[in-house]
């Protein structure tokens, strides 16, 4: 594995997605230890030339029972794993490409997996996977018959060894066309088998087999014999038909028999219904394939509703706490305003039942005599001066409140309560600014009643204008800020 990845890290230097696709390769040879990673030119049916990653080696598959090692080459391209793979059948020189639904004359693979990748579902891993399960339906390579001028003559006596080993090598299974072989020699002497006649196909070589035993004798599963007699090579046809003897094969193969003594060629009714069955067979399995694979193309769209509606459950669930939460926010922030409602009207009530005493007058002695006594008391008692302001303005928001009984549809938290801190600043500096020019009104009365000294009054008037020139210079800002037209 660490050598693979050596060479991997310098094949895939100019892929797009090299990383991407060193994960995905590797996941190949941690599970198909056969295959081993090789780097060369490939050139494009445009005739255009690229050096590609290529998986050469061999895959196991389970062919009626036996284990053959099938030799692929998978050449990666270098927009893996957007793109799909190249896959081709490298048969030995000992073996044939059989063509067929999914192997092209020139070994070329084309499976719906190809046609249909898509990344992240479709991976190295997978293809191969589907690889395995289609060569054991339908292998793509036969092993190669030998020419007929090379051919053994029949061994007398003895078994003759197969043509391909049962394990180990690159060793294929025949196509697998009627599911049995043609018919031997009879009587206990070595018979020989005929060609199949088909045109366009390798013929099989002729193995001889002792008589002694007839038809059931024979297996339809490659590398398989029955016990007790010498293995051969059955002859079968590629697997272009479920019908391997028609009309002309007949003819061909009993001119071919005539010239070989001790041949028997005739088709039985057995060998008919068997090729038969082979054949519905055959069109089954294509079938429970196609079947299979809708299915599974369904199962796919359902786990995918599946997992959205998961999400959507989750999303639903999150937005269902969170409005929860904010309802009990709601709910808080109504019973504090009921409360401060409450309030509101207990203040109301209690302004009600107050005296007759003119307040506008009331409020104007008050202020003067506390100047008076803050005055005398010089510039120490100025701070104390502006405590009273503050509560001049609550009796201000007494008045307000008298205001607002006569008036029909004000609401009373509007006016006593700022949506925003910028209304907020702007009310509480208009406020103070108006509490300032009440103060430097009554400082001028105090003067013009002789309660001040003029040297006390000016500075007074002084300290005052000063802060309600700043005052009216941030009443300004605010008003700025907040999009209303500047004070005349």
């Amino acid at each position: 594995m660490g050598s693979n990845e050596q060479m991997l890290k310098s094949y895939l230097s100019k892929y797009k997605y090299a990383d991407i696709a060193k994960k995905d390769i590797l996941g190949v040879f941690s599970q198909y230890k056969d295959l081993r990673p090789t780097h060369g030119p490939f050139i494009f049916n445009d005739g255009s030339q690229k050096d590609l990653v290529n998986l050469d080696g061999t895959i196991p598959v389970n062919y009626r029972g036996n284990i053959y090692n099938i030799p692929i080459g998978i050449f990666i391209l270098d927009t893996h794993p957007y793109n799909p793979p190249i896959c081709y059948v490298k048969p030995t020189n000992t073996m044939q490409i059989k063509q067929g639904t999914n192997v092209d004359a020139n070994g070329k693979v084309d499976l719906p997996y190809l046609r249909d990748w898509r990344y992240p579902q479709s991976d190295l891993l997978g293809l191969i996977q589907i690889l395995v399960i289609v060569f054991s339906e339908e292998p793509p390579v036969f092993s190669r018959s030998a020419s007929s001028q090379n051919r053994p003559p029949p061994y007398q006596g003895g078994s003759q060894q197969p043509p391909y080993p049962a394990q180990g090598g690159f060793p294929m299974p025949q196509p697998y066309s009627s599911g049995y072989p043609q018919q031997g020699g009879q009587g206990g002497q070595a018979g020989s088998y005929p060609n199949s006649g088909f045109q366009g196909y390798p013929n099989y070589p002729n193995q001889p087999a002792p008589g002694g035993y007839g038809n059931s004798g024979f297996s339809g599963y490659p590398g398989q014999q029955p016990q007790g007699y010498p293995s051969s090579t059955p002859g079968y046809p590629a697997a272009t038909s479920g019908y391997p003897y028609s009309g002309g094969v007949q003819t061909e193969s009993t001119t071919t028999a005539a010239n070989r003594p001790g041949s028997n060629m005739t088709v039985t009714e057995e060998h008919l219904r068997m090729s038969l069955l082979s054949a519905v067979e055959d069109k089954m399995k294509r079938r429970l394939r196609e079947i299979f694979e809708q299915a599974q193309a369904e199962m796919n769209v359902l786990y995918k509703t599946q997992s959205d509606l998961n999400t959507g459950k989750t999303k639903l669930e999150q937005i269902f706490k969170d409005l929860e939460q904010e309802k009990e926010e709601i709910e808080s922030n109504i019973k504090l305003l009921k409360d401060k409602d409450r309030e509101l009207k207990e203040a109301l009530q209690k302004v009600e039942h107050q005296d007759k005493l003119d307040i506008d007058e009331a409020a104007e002695m008050n202020v003067l005599y506390k100047t008076q006594s803050d005055l005398n008391t010089g510039k120490t008692k100025l701070e104390q001066i502006f405590k009273d302001l503050e509560q001049e303005k609550d009796k201000d928001r007494v008045k307000a409140l008298q205001k607002v009984e006569h008036q029909d549809k004000l609401d009373i938290d509007e006016a006593v309560i700022t949506t925003t801190p910028l209304y907020r600043q702007l009310l509480n500096s208009f406020a103070e600014e108006q509490a300032i020019e009440d103060a430097i009104y009554y400082l001028g009365e105090a003067l013009r009643k002789n309660v001040l000294e003029p040297d006390v009054f000016l500075k007074q008037v002084r300290e005052l204008s000063r802060q309600q020139f700043m005052k009216r210079a941030l009443i300004q800002k605010c008003r700025e800020k907040a999009g209303l037209p500047p004070l005349a």
